[in-house]
């Protein structure tokens, strides 16, 4: 049974964790035990108040480690030191479009507190979401748990408009802490000062910050919020969490000694940065940089960073383009749908230069990809191009294959493309190149290459081929490399190195809607794996006999 007690008792700063929670966003909340009880026994001996452990999820459809769903049974098999308060947070999207409402969505995820280790919910919510919150607050409430609410990019509305969400809150006398979120790490001192000012208006309870690194203002912004009175402040160590991640708690807890705040030893936690969570972020590569920095300047949801930083099809120039459309259109709630829009809106140019028509008439045309299988059947490939004599077209660029073998390179990343302009010179080969998708810079640096500029235009859920270009759902080589060979009237697409992702990669269902749509609009062309793969595609082998 959780201690629902405060533990604040001479009124002093309550300092919240979140580390397991936000910091799941990069690693689908599949912490390692032995890094969580180090992490639990660092949080005890540093003065935090109260560890946020995990969020408490709805039933997803995707792996998620066990500090998604932080059910009583996994809090209860961890030593929780006995003066940390435990908690959890929702999403008020997942109660909010549960199948009867919030109360109904709050009975099912939670047992009475008494029969639970949990002793507090925080709930974060959307400003639109915040006035439908108050039944499943209020059902919390009566369950025994501590609430608070979580206000996401609080500064999204005026100081009027606020305090009418912070009264509705108090009308509720449910929530014990009402906190706001600079969810795009852009605010400033005097922007902390004000949202305070306005929530003071209505609310007489505890305020709380949870502060964003975007801009690098994440610990001046949490001590503002102490200065304007803010009775709770959270972070978590190195930061760790979604997008550019949040205060460093270790430096929260170095500042809070500094201005005399007794309790608090940070000498665990800086322990356990070393031990653990400096490995962690060379791995995952959270914290604040250009394209963060930008985003909050752009008001922009740092999620589109984040994706683009963790997907190796975009470089730098790419990320800053995207970011410059999502500025013009609108970026301040991610979307997978309004990433691909973005991208889509940096490729325009469908129509290049050479025409593909007629280039492998009636022939087969072999798609070279760098999967691992690639080095393990080489030299079978190599027979087979002798043997069949196929047309070969090699995606970028892969020491494997010699360039003897290659009849047409393809690329068409921006960034990859630039650098490999001098590799591809070497080789002496043709290469498929969207010319109008590159950076004007690049485009002096041609000379020397056979360029065959074949158009693309990016259109999520679109594949067109055309004598001179293309359009295909996304800026990827394979899309493209197909679309050259259907457009130069290929009898069959053969695939080798194409080994597929896991299957609850997002990579390999894009694929697959990729080769369904290169069917549908290459219906003549058959589409044949003959290395190993995970694709939804047919397969043959590459040590077969040559029809």
């Amino acid at each position: 049974m959780a201690d629902t007690t405060t533990p604040t008792a001479d009124n002093r700063l309550t300092v919240l964790d979140c580390t397991l929670r936000d910091g799941g966003y990069y690693n689908r909340w599949d912490f390692a035990p032995d890094l969580a009880q180090a992490y639990l026994a660092a949080m005890g001996a540093s003065g935090i108040d109260v560890v946020e452990i995990g969020f408490r999820f709805t039933a997803t459809d995707s792996f998620y480690g066990p500090y998604a769903y932080t059910t009583d049974e996994t809090i209860a098999a961890l030593d929780f030191p006995s003066h940390v308060v435990p908690g959890v947070m929702c999403n008020a999207k997942d109660l909010l479009t549960f199948d009867g409402g919030g109360a109904k969505a709050v009975d099912r995820l939670f047992a009475d507190a008494n029969n639970s280790p949990v002793a507090m919910v925080r709930i974060a919510a959307h400003l639109r979401e915040v006035p439908e919150c108050g039944p499943a607050l209020m059902r919390l409430r009566e369950k025994g748990y501590r609430v608070g609410l979580n206000m996401m990019q609080a500064n999204g509305l005026p100081p009027a408009e606020l305090a009418k969400l912070a009264e509705t809150v108090s009308g509720w006398d449910a929530v014990e802490v009402l906190y706001f979120a600079d969810s795009l790490g852009n605010m400033e001192r005097q922007d902390v000062a004000a949202i305070m000012d306005a929530l003071k208006a209505a609310w007489d309870g505890p305020l709380g910050l949870h502060a964003h690194e975007n801009m690098g203002r994440a610990l001046d912004n949490s001590l503002a919020a102490i200065d304007a009175g803010a009775a709770w402040i959270d972070g978590t160590v190195l930061g760790m969490g979604r997008g550019a991640g949040n205060v460093r708690i270790e430096y929260l807890l170095l500042e809070l000694v500094r201005r005399g705040q007794a309790g608090r030893k940070p000498d665990s936690v800086l322990r356990l940065v070393s031990d653990y969570f400096e490995p962690l972020r060379a791995k995952h590569g959270w914290g604040s940089n250009q394209y963060y920095y930008l985003s909050g300047i752009y008001g922009i949801h740092p999620t589109y960073v984040q994706q683009m930083l963790s997907d190796d099809r975009y470089g730098g120039d790419e990320i800053f383009a995207v970011l410059q459309s999502l500025a013009e259109e609108g970026g301040g709630s991610y979307s997978q749908e309004g990433l691909e829009a973005a991208v889509a809106r940096s490729f325009r140019d469908a129509t290049g230069g050479w025409s593909a028509e007629g280039w492998a008439e009636g022939s087969d045309v072999l798609l070279i990809a760098a999967g691992p299988s690639l080095e393990n059947h080489c030299d079978a490939i190599l027979r087979y191009i002798e043997r069949a004599k196929p047309k070969t077209i090699c995606l970028n660029l892969t020491d494997l294959i010699p360039p003897t073998a290659v009849d047409l390179y393809a690329a068409c990343h921006p960034t990859r493309m630039l650098s490999q302009l001098d590799r591809f010179r070497e080789t002496g080969r043709p290469v498929a190149l969207p010319v109008g998708a590159m950076p004007e810079s690049a485009r002096a640096h041609l000379d020397g290459i056979d360029v065959h500029d074949f158009g693309m235009k990016v259109a999520p859920g679109e594949f067109q081929t055309a004598a001179t270009g293309c359009t295909v759902p996304a800026p990827l080589v394979a899309a493209y490399a197909m679309a050259v060979a259907g457009a130069s009237g290929a009898k069959r697409v053969l695939l080798a190195g194409f080994d597929g992702y896991a299957a609850d990669d997002p990579r390999h269902a894009e694929m697959n809607r990729i080769f369904d749509l290169a069917r549908h609009a290459m219906p003549d062309t058959s589409i044949v794996a003959m290395t190993p793969t995970t694709y939804t595609v047919e397969r043959s082998s590459i040590y077969a006999p040559a029809p």
